[in-house]
């Protein structure tokens, strides 16, 4: 019953775009829990090569995390030996720990003479690559980058990688086809990446954006009860650098309040919002790697061309659909991956 009333409710436009989210929809292939520690020690063509992994963010935030499996399994037995560097900038916003976190990593550079740096996220190259690597003999694969790598001088001699595109504009196109208006909100945690994409989403969106940006637990409440009164699609960036979050509570609180269609394009997003169409960290990593291990080999940086990520994957959460009063189609239900079956049996 429930699959063919979502199917008479599906409509026309939404046929159309379901195509194209069915195009970026991808199925992560491998897991690499298994990969291991990658060290001197073991064996490989390129035994004895060390690189140096700069990350802007901290271990246990689930990108990081998600980028690190990437690299480890592009690099296992590659004999490479591989040093990390969180930089915690998600966690310290101060521009002042910006800068001695950059200057911590090209200490760390000067005492461990790397054959490569792979430098994820903006702030890596901000306060590392930009004022210390850039055109210097040290090859550098950049990764997870928001902003037009050209700002930052890339692509250059010894410099290349990997721009992060999200797929926010695809997201909130098909969203619509739910919504009551075009009015589109953006919420998420007062970050430095958060104030570059929103710079990238006025252009795309204009005046019909409206961004709201808390520190706080409590203020995240507020602001997503005033954004259901004031926009008609709201896109939960990330819950990071929300301080106070804790994502059982998070979940009921947004399980009694989602009025509006509600998206994210992070992965770990998906449990709080009615549309996930998010990218997969790991293909930043595994692209970082796999070019790191090229430049070893003997290209030149400035041979492998700059490129962006293309891969995708769409969840949709039927307890958050519910709660909005957001009825699916059994197209999109068939196509997508689909969790919170457990309200529907209340």
């Amino acid at each position: 019953m429930l699959w063919k009333r979502y199917g008479r409710l599906v409509r026309q436009p939404f046929r159309i775009r379901l195509l194209l989210w069915a195009c970026l929809v991808t199925v992560l292939l491998c897991g690499v829990s298994q990969a291991g520690e990658l060290a001197s020690s073991v064996r490989g063509p390129f035994s004895g090569k060390k690189i140096l992994w700069v990350d802007s963010y901290h271990s246990d935030y689930e990108w990081s995390a998600s980028i690190e499996k990437g690299l480890r399994l592009a690099l296992y037995e590659s004999g490479v030996e591989l040093k990390i560097f969180h930089m915690d900038t998600k966690r310290h916003l101060d521009e002042d720990f910006h800068r001695q976190a950059g200057r911590r990593a090209k200490q760390i550079i000067e005492e461990y003479r790397p054959d490569l740096v792979i430098a994820s996220d903006d702030n890596a190259q901000k306060h590392l690559v930009v004022p210390y690597l850039r055109g210097r003999n040290l090859p550098v694969v950049f990764c997870g980058v928001n902003r037009d790598p050209v700002e930052y001088g890339y692509p250059c001699q010894n410099v290349t990688g990997m721009r992060e595109v999200n797929f926010a504009d695809a997201l909130t196109g098909a969203m619509r086809d739910f919504a009551g208006g075009e009015r589109i909100g953006m919420l998420a945690g007062n970050t430095e990446t958060m104030r570059i994409v929103n710079d990238h989403y006025r252009q795309v969106f204009g005046d019909r954006l409206t961004v709201y940006t808390v520190r706080t637990w409590a203020e995240f409440k507020e602001a997503f009860l005033q954004a259901q009164h004031e926009v008609d699609i709201l896109c939960l960036r990330n819950n990071a650098a929300i301080q106070d979050w804790e994502d059982a509570a998070a979940e009921i609180f947004l399980a009694e309040q989602t009025r509006i269609p509600t998206g994210s394009i992070n992965p770990w997003m998906k449990k709080f919002v009615i549309f996930n169409l998010a990218s997969f960290p790991e293909e930043q990593g595994s692209f970082a790697a796999t070019a790191a291990l090229r430049i070893l080999a003997g290209t030149r940086p400035e041979e492998i061309p700059v490129t962006q990520n293309r891969r995708a994957h769409l969840t949709v959460n039927l307890k958050m659909a519910q709660a909005a009063g957001v009825l699916l189609p059994v197209s999109l239900l068939e196509t997508a991956e689909v969790i919170g079956q457990e309200a529907l049996q209340k």
